[in-house]
């Protein structure tokens, strides 16, 4: 859509350097301009606040998501001078910080699929819950309690407000300033079902999250991991992996799925694992 409203504004080389899509966060666009284009970035910004009238603010990707809490540098470009939006998913209202904390909208089938696994009475362990998105979705439809864990300050502050923007809640949330990997190995044997949605470091966690579940509960985890297209389609890979992490433990692999591209013929893939 981007590349068809600059059609006649932008050279065909310029065009074709353009990314052909970028997160919208409630009223504000985040968009990546490459290098070649940033003496164009103006009327990019522009014609996104043209075209789309829900939009407000047009922030420009610095950096890749990186750092131990995985946010990405952001600069204004045009519009309302802003970085804080409320942004709307699965009937829920969250607050986000783009500057401050990580968070993805291209989650949101994601985030509506686990909620719809979720059995009532379920004790759940969020492990890097951010500001809360995957567990207030949850906790919107089932009644379930979730502690909701993240070591970043900004974006445990960010889930308080975001729980006071929703009402009429079925489940519980508690938001947790914690370190995830100390708060499971303190909470051994306490959680139905755990969430690791961290895929570029859920390997060194996963024995903790292992630890925290309840022997007599659903003992589900749901283990986010990035990995080239080829590990993805070698079904064999997964349990191997898992093996080499936990090799005293049996893992079934309820489904095995991609969740989304987030590089050339690199992938975020999910596994829903029930630990025997």
């Amino acid at each position: 859509m981007l590349k068809q409203c600059l059609s006649g504004l932008l050279a065909k080389e310029e065009i074709g350097l353009l990314h052909s899509s970028f997160d919208v966060i409630g009223d504000i666009a985040v968009i990546k301009i490459p290098p070649e284009l940033s003496e164009r970035e103006q009327i990019i910004a522009d014609t996104i606040l043209a075209k789309m009238k829900n939009v407000r603010t047009v922030l420009k990707q610095d950096s890749p998501v990186r750092g131990e809490f995985r946010t990405r540098e952001v600069s204004y470009v045009s519009g309302e001078k802003k970085f804080t939006a409320i942004y709307k998913e699965n009937q829920c209202l969250f607050k986000v910080d783009v500057s401050k904390v990580y968070f993805s909208p291209r989650l949101s089938t994601e985030r509506k699929r686990i909620a719809s696994l979720v059995k009532e009475g379920e004790r759940i362990l969020n492990m890097f819950a951010g500001i809360g998105s995957f567990s207030i979705v949850i906790a919107k439809q089932v009644e379930c309690s979730i502690e909701s864990v993240d070591n970043n300050p900004a974006a445990y502050e960010l889930a308080i407000e975001s729980l006071k923007l929703n009402k009429r809640m079925k489940g519980t949330v508690k938001p947790i300033l914690s370190d995830a990997l100390e708060y499971a190995e303190r909470h051994k044997g306490s959680f139905d079902r755990v969430l690791m949605p961290l895929p570029e470091r859920s390997w060194e966690f996963l024995p903790a999250a292992i630890a925290s579940l309840d022997e007599r509960g659903s003992r589900m985890i749901h283990y986010y991991v990035h990995v080239s297209e080829e590990q993805f389609k070698d079904k064999g890979w997964i349990y191997s992996h898992l093996g080499s992490i936990v090799s005293d433990k049996r893992f079934d692999v309820l489904l095995w799925k991609k969740v989304r591209e987030v590089g050339p013929r690199y992938i975020q893939a999910v596994a829903d694992i029930l630990v025997s």
